[in-house]
């Protein structure tokens, strides 16, 4: 069977080929929040000016390499509420697809961050909070945060779903009445997740992304959203395995950049000149989707920033 990350690899280099580093569309159809399927094709070039969209053919998805775990639908509307790890998680269904929002025990809305995480391709945002164990990652964090994972293009026929920050945090303000903190916002996706985020940098509430795996294009774009503000007020993380040589490429670049030649193991976490570089890249040891399947290194990354720790945890 071939390799995830050979699917993954091939479907985003294909995308990047198409677009070349022109920012995804900012509106799309929104997905139903019942699960459905999505096809994994890479898409022909861009169409010439002028000419009619070239519709991408819909592939079935019960085909590997989708995720299979079922979930049920949910009405848009709808919230459902439980406690999961400690916290409180509420499943919301949108008109643009499910929100999932979690925060943790002890939670302070006045001293608390916000991170929105969009998971890769493959996948949906309920199929990635059940396979990849999001609410644990989240706890493990140890942040005071409210902790928000969205829907995002699972493969390269769908487009991004939330144009604008500010119209999730509408949505999540309206349908769930939960407050969205003041603190820092930080940004984090899984390997395609970059299609989602990067319509949202000319949001300047962002200080802080983290790219797991998805410097697939664009690095001028990063340049400047990063150049975009004083030095030190944003700060870009990258973990590099099938982006490693663009990633490595473009980091002599960029004033202040702190290389590893791998992810530091949980105990050890970063240390002062890492967690101060504008831009740290790390080289992967784990394969693509160990990097978010495995749970080690989105905590390590969040623990890492500037987001305050939990009442909770102990120092």
């Amino acid at each position: 069977m071939r390799p995830l990350s050979a699917w993954l690899a091939a479907a985003l280099a294909a995308w990047s080929a198409a677009t070349g580093c022109a920012s995804p569309r900012t509106s799309a159809p929104p997905r139903p929040p019942a699960v459905t399927t999505r096809p994994p094709e890479p898409p022909p070039p861009e169409p010439e000016p002028g000419a009619a969209p070239v519709a991408l053919p819909e592939p079935d998805r019960a085909q590997p390499p989708w995720s299979q775990t079922p979930v049920a639908p949910i009405v848009i509307g709808g919230v459902q509420r439980e406690r999961l790890e400690g916290g409180v998680h509420l499943r919301i269904g949108t008109e643009r697809g499910v929100v999932h929002a979690w925060w943790p025990r002890g939670y302070r809305h006045r001293s608390a961050g916000t991170v929105v995480y969009l998971h890769g391709y493959f996948t949906d945002v309920d199929q990635a909070w059940v396979d990849h164990r999001l609410a644990e990652q989240f706890r493990r964090s140890g942040r005071n945060a409210l902790f928000l994972a969205v829907e995002a293009p699972s493969w390269n026929g769908e487009e991004p779903f939330w144009p604008t920050l500010d119209a999730l945090f509408a949505a999540v303000a309206e349908l769930a009445k939960l407050r969205i903190p003041r603190g820092p916002l930080v940004v984090a996706g899984h390997s395609g997740a970059f299609r989602g985020i990067v319509p949202w940098l000319v949001d300047p509430r962002i200080s802080e992304v983290l790219l797991l795996d998805g410097l697939y294009q664009g690095e001028r774009v990063w340049s400047e959203w990063l150049d975009g503000a004083p030095r030190g007020r944003r700060r870009l993380v990258l973990v590099g395995l099938e982006t490693a040589a663009r990633s490595e490429a473009w980091l002599p670049t960029r004033p202040g950049a702190v290389f590893l030649p791998r992810v530091p193991e949980p105990r050890r976490g970063l240390r002062t000149r890492e967690r101060s570089a504008p831009v740290l890249y790390m080289r992967s040891q784990h394969d693509h989707m160990a990097l978010i399947e495995k749970g080690e290194v989105l905590p390590l990354l969040l623990r890492s920033g500037r987001l305050a720790r939990s009442p909770a945890v102990r120092p």
